[in-house]
């Protein structure tokens, strides 16, 4: 099972850490924040994925051709851009 990065940061907390009990409550945060976080991207790329595909199936041939050939970000780099960066 893969860890998320908070995950990772509080297990090494754990280990390196006697004061970790100080920060524990902060941890459980953190995790519903990443949770809420990932749940978020999946809706939003699921949405995504749907206008996407109904927007190429009304395209001519030519025109999926042209758009074929652009540079295009993938549905999780449009989320983070949008969230996260201002």
């Amino acid at each position: 099972m893969k860890q998320t990065a908070i995950e990772w940061l509080e297990t090494h907390f754990k280990y390196r850490s006697n004061g970790f009990n100080l920060l524990e409550g902060l941890f459980n945060q953190a995790k519903e924040i990443e949770k809420q976080q990932i749940i978020d991207a999946g809706n939003s790329c699921a949405l995504m994925q749907h206008i996407h595909i109904d927007k190429i199936n009304k395209m001519t041939e030519s025109e999926i051709r042209q758009f074929a050939k652009e540079k295009h970000l993938t549905f999780g780099e449009k989320y983070f851009n949008e969230t996260f960066k201002e």
